[in-house]
């Protein structure tokens, strides 16, 4: 318990400090760009390439292809369930959307797997990243669709993550080796996302007054859903079935709500204002709910 706290007021301190420099300099929120460039595009692949690389071997492969099966099944519970969820807090469409998305979809790749890897080291990141490979195809076609209101694309599966994950594939399978130096740039590369991302969303929650997020009973039902009821059904379930996938379950399934409610949204000038009020009021929420959640697992 005591390790899962310290790693927690270790991400919590760096969003602190992406709100409160947000809060001093009121236009940094808006300059938040570059930072998502790079999260996406450079430091998380850097991360997921580095773990498959080490650690995805053909028997790794051989014991651990049935987490893929079993994370399919339960992105379509959540994905069919959210639908009905969402239809029964609010009638607004716009708002439905986001409900689903943050019932469907936590955030398990910049909170989860910097947790990941500190509770369980480098395996541990390797089984979680594999688990999640079917939420990351979600959220970079369905997800990012529904968001946005485009279409959804074949094109938008290789993205820099899935890519990464195809490539650590193949260098792990192989065997393949890379000099050191590049190896100390993966490392270096890769140290940043916990930081980055804990930054980044400081400084996007930064953009609203606490006030204005803190009022709509809707957003604190979804944030119960999300935060207690989903991971108490799936850590019941994985312990009723005996699945091994038990530690990448709940530790995705009890993240708080992520950033693509908000980040999306503004690609299209939609209202990111109710993904902004999950996004607080989770990440408030989870400073109890996560250790709780992972003292079942230590």
């Amino acid at each position: 318990m005591t390790v899962v706290l310290e790693q927690l007021l270790i991400l919590y301190i760096f969003l602190f400090i992406g709100w409160l420099f947000g809060k001093i300099k009121k236009t940094l929120p808006s300059q938040t760009g570059i930072l998502s460039f790079l999260l996406v595009n450079l430091f998380l692949p850097t991360k997921v390439f580095t773990s498959f690389s080490k650690n995805f071997t053909v028997s790794y492969f051989k014991e651990r292809y049935d987490a893929i099966i079993i994370s399919v099944i339960l992105l379509a519970a959540l994905h069919f369930a959210s639908i009905y969820v969402a239809k029964l807090l609010t009638r607004k469409g716009y708002e439905q959307k986001v409900y689903r998305y943050t019932l469907t979809i936590a955030n398990y790749a910049y909170m989860g797997y910097a947790l990941s890897e500190s509770l369980f080291g480098e395996a541990g990141l390797t089984d979680m990243i594999l688990f999640c490979i079917p939420f990351a195809i979600y959220t970079y076609t369905f997800g990012y669709a529904m968001l946005t209101g485009s279409g959804t694309s074949v094109k938008r599966i290789f993205n820099p993550i899935t890519v990464a994950i195809i490539l650590g594939m193949v260098f792990g399978l192989f065997g393949i080796s890379l000099p050191d130096a590049v190896n100390g740039i993966l490392g270096m590369s890769s140290a940043c996302v916990a930081p980055v991302s804990m930054v980044l969303t400081g400084l996007t929650l930064s953009m609203f007054s606490f006030k204005e997020l803190i009022g709509d009973i809707k957003a604190y039902i979804v944030v119960a859903l999300r935060l207690v009821v989903l991971p108490a059904i799936i850590f019941g379930i994985c312990k009723l079935l005996r699945l091994d996938v038990i530690n990448s379950a709940l530790l995705m399934s009890c993240m708080p709500s992520g950033l693509n409610t908000i980040v999306f949204p503004r690609l299209v000038d939609e209202d990111c204002k109710p993904g902004a009020r999950l996004a607080l009021i989770s990440h408030i929420f989870s400073l109890a709910t996560i250790p709780l959640w992972l003292s079942l697992l230590m």
